[in-house]
C-alpha cells in the first residue's frame, strides 16, 4: 500500500514539473513572437506611436526656385528636346507636423519632421539598462502599439523599418546586428526612458526616425514641354549601390554587400499627386564612399498637351521617336541621411534662324507664342499647336507679365523668363529681331501702309507668307533645324501667325481675358489675318527725338507689288522693327501700349 501511495506522489510531482516546463517555454515563445503586444488597460505599458521622420533638408525654395539662378542655366541639346540637369538636395515634402514634447527621455528629433506613410511597418527592440534583451515588437504606423514595461525600471529602446509595408528582420539571440534587404528606405532611431516607481497605465513613446541610407533621386520633370508624361523608355545605369549589416545599438553598418537595383518607366512616380509632369524613383545605398556615374536615357516619350483653354481646339498627343535621349552622366557621391537629387528638367526645342541677328549670331526662337494659363501652377506656356487664334491669354501689354493689363516703368518684367525652368527663355532683342526684318520705322507709319500695293518690292529675306487656306495666315522664316516628328509643320517651322495687335486703348474691358474669340477679334479689327506683331524686350535710345519714351516691337504682313494700280507678282513678306511710344494714362502712373504677341528666344 505505501509504495502505491508513493507511486502516486511520484506521478503528480512528473505532472507538475511537466506542466511547469511547459508553461515556461510556451512564456519564453511568446516573448518573441512577432505580434502587436496590446496588454490590458490595468497593466503597466509602453503607448508606441511615430512622431515622424527627421529629414535633412536643403530647400532654399520650391520646386521652380530650385531652379533660379543669377546666371542662366545650362542648356544642352539632344535631337528630341533639349535638357537642363542639375544635381541638388532638394526633398519633396507632402506633409510636414511638429515635434511635440514628451516627458519621457526619449531621442530628439528636429522641430519638424516629415509624416510617415500609412500601414509603415516597424520593429521596436526594448533592453534593460544593463543591456538585458527585453523584447521584440512588430509594430505599424498610425495606430499605438503597446508594449509591456515595469515601475521603475530603466530602458533602452531601439527602432528599425523599410518605410514602407514589408516585415522588418528581427534580432538573434546574443546579437545587435541585422542583415538588410538591399534598395530599401532604412529608417533608424534610439533612446532612453526611465518608468517612474509609481507609474500606472501607459506611457507614451513618441519615435522621431531618422534615415539610415543615402537616397538618389532621380527626377524627369516636363513642365518645361508644357505636357503630362504618359509613358517612355527609361533606362538608369551607373549606379553603385549597396546593402549591409546595421547594428541597432549604433546605427552603423557592416558587411557591405553590392545591390543590384533596376530602373526603368515602371519604377517612376508622381512627385505631386494629381499630376504626371514631375515623375521620380529612387535608389538607396548605405554606402557613403563610393560615387555613383548616373546615366539616363530616354526615348519614345509621349506627352499629353491640354487644349490649352482655347474654345474649339482639342489636346494634343506628342509622341516622340524611339531614338534614346542619352543624357550625359552625372556624378553624386552619397551621404547618409540625405537625397541627393539629380533633376532632368525636359525642355521644348527651339527653331534656329538661317538670318543672324544684328550680332551675327543665329537666333533660337520658340515653335509657338506665349500665353498666360491664370490660376495654374505652371501658368506661362507655349501653345501646343501653332495656329492663328485671338485668345486674350495671348495678348501682353509691353512689360506686363499679365495679359491685357497695363503696367507702370518700375514694374516691367519679361514673361518669358517666367516660362519653367526660369531662366531659360527670355523676350527677343531688337538686335534678335533682325533675323526675322529687314528694316524699321515706326508702327504707325508702318501700318498706315500695310495691304497697300507698293511702289517696290520691299521682301523680307529667307522668308515665305501663309496662305491660310486651312491653318491661318501666317510668315514663315527659313531655320537650320531639323524636322522633329513629333510636332506637325506649323511647329517645326518658324512661322507667326496674324493674330494682330489691338490699339492703344485708355481702358481695357472688364474681364477681358474671360472675352472669347470673337470678342477680342472684333477688338483686333482688321490686323487680325493681315498683320503678325511681337514685343522686344528693350526700348530704342530715342523716337522722334524724344528719350527712353519708346519700345521697339515687330511687325510682319504679307504684300505685293503695284503696276498700273494692280497687284501683280509674288506675294511676300514685309516685315519690319517698329518703334512706337508709350503713353501715361491719365491721372495714373501707368504706361499703355498696343496689345501684342509674346514670342521667346533663348536665353
Amino acid at each position: 500500500m505505501k509504495s502505491v501511495l508513493m507511486k502516486n506522489l511520484a506521478n503528480k510531482v512528473a505532472s507538475a514539473l511537466i506542466l511547469a516546463m511547459v508553461s515556461q517555454f510556451v512564456a519564453s515563445c511568446n516573448k518573441s513572437k512577432d505580434i502587436e503586444k496590446v496588454e490590458t488597460n490595468d497593466k503597466l505599458q509602453l503607448s508606441v506611436s511615430i512622431s515622424g521622420i527627421q529629414e535633412n533638408l536643403d530647400n532654399s525654395g520650391d520646386k521652380k526656385a530650385a531652379l533660379k539662378s543669377e546666371s542662366k542655366p545650362l542648356v544642352r541639346s539632344y535631337e528630341e528636346f533639349d535638357a537642363v540637369v542639375s544635381v541638388d538636395n532638394h526633398l519633396e515634402q507632402s506633409s510636414s507636423i511638429r515635434i511635440q514634447g514628451t516627458n519621457l527621455k526619449s531621442n530628439s528629433g528636429a522641430a519638424r519632421a516629415e509624416a510617415i506613410g500609412p500601414g509603415v511597418k516597424y520593429r521596436l527592440f526594448l533592453y534593460k539598462e544593463d543591456g538585458t534583451f527585453v523584447s521584440s515588437n512588430a509594430l505599424t504606423a498610425n495606430s499605438t502599439g503597446k508594449v509591456a514595461i515595469v515601475a521603475g525600471q530603466n530602458y533602452k529602446w531601439y527602432a528599425l523599418s523599410y518605410n514602407n509595408t514589408d516585415d522588418v528582420p528581427d534580432v538573434t539571440s546574443g546579437s545587435s546586428a541585422i542583415a538588410l534587404a538591399g534598395g530599401k528606405d532604412v529608417l533608424h532611431a534610439a533612446g532612453t526612458l526611465s518608468v517612474p516607481l509609481n507609474a500606472t497605465g501607459a506611457l507614451p513613446l513618441g519615435i522621431v526616425f531618422k534615415h539610415k541610407t543615402s537616397r538618389l533621386a532621380i527626377e524627369l520633370n516636363s513642365m518645361g514641354m508644357f505636357g503630362n508624361m504618359n509613358s517612355a523608355t527609361v533606362a538608369v545605369t551607373g549606379l553603385a549601390v549597396k546593402s549591409g549589416t546595421i547594428d541597432i545599438f549604433t546605427g552603423q553598418y557592416s558587411n557591405l554587400q553590392n545591390h543590384t537595383q533596376t530602373i526603368n518607366w515602371a519604377s517612376f512616380s508622381n512627385v505631386e499627386t494629381g499630376f504626371n509632369d514631375r515623375k521620380v524613383a529612387y535608389a538607396y545605398t548605405v554606402d557613403s564612399t563610393t560615387a555613383n556615374s548616373v546615366s539616363v536615357s530616354v526615348a519614345s516619350l509621349q506627352l499629353a498637351h491640354a487644349a490649352d483653354g482655347v474654345a474649339g481646339e482639342t489636346a494634343v498627343t506628342r509622341t516622340f521617336s524611339a531614338t534614346p535621349v542619352n543624357f550625359s552622366a552625372v556624378s553624386v557621391t552619397p551621404q547618409i541621411g540625405k537625397t541627393h537629387r539629380i533633376l532632368y528638367n525636359l525642355v521644348e526645342s527651339a527653331l534656329s534662324t538661317v538670318t543672324n541677328s544684328n550680332s551675327g549670331q543665329p537666333v533660337r526662337w520658340s515653335r509657338s507664342n506665349l500665353y498666360f494659363a491664370a490660376g495654374t501652377r505652371n501658368p506661362y506656356r507655349f501653345y501646343a499647336t501653332n495656329a492663328q487664334r485671338s485668345d486674350a491669354k495671348s495678348y501682353f501689354a509691353y512689360g506686363a507679365l499679365t495679359p491685357g493689363q497695363f503696367v507702370n516703368a518700375a514694374s516691367r518684367q519679361d514673361p518669358c523668363a517666367q516660362v519653367y525652368p526660369q531662366g531659360v527663355w527670355r523676350q527677343p532683342t531688337a538686335d534678335d529681331l533682325y533675323s526675322i526684318s529687314n528694316g524699321q520705322g515706326l508702327l504707325s507709319t508702318l501700318l498706315s501702309s500695310v495691304g497697300q500695293l507698293l511702289g517696290a518690292r520691299d521682301e523680307t529675306q529667307e522668308s515665305t507668307p501663309g496662305d491660310g487656306s486651312a491653318t491661318g495666315k501666317y510668315a514663315q522664316y527659313n531655320t537650320t533645324s531639323v524636322a522633329n516628328s513629333a510636332f506637325d509643320a506649323r511647329s517645326n517651322n518658324l512661322r507667326f501667325y496674324y493674330n494682330g495687335q489691338l490699339p492703344r486703348l485708355g481702358v481695357l474691358p472688364n474681364g477681358f481675358l474671360d472675352l472669347d474669340l470673337s470678342a477680342i477679334a472684333n477688338l483686333l479689327g482688321g490686323s487680325y489675318g493681315s498683320q503678325s506683331a511681337i514685343w522686344a524686350s528693350n526700348a530704342p535710345a530715342s523716337i522722334l527725338g524724344l528719350v527712353n519714351l519708346g519700345v521697339w516691337g515687330h511687325l510682319a504682313s504679307t504684300e505685293q507689288q503695284e503696276v498700273l494700280g494692280f497687284p501683280t507678282g509674288t506675294p511676300f513678306v514685309r516685315a519690319k522693327r517698329t518703334g512706337e511710344l508709350l503713353v501715361s494714362a491719365v491721372g495714373i502712373d501707368v504706361l499703355t501700349s498696343t496689345l501684342k504677341n509674346v514670342r521667346c528666344v533663348r536665353n
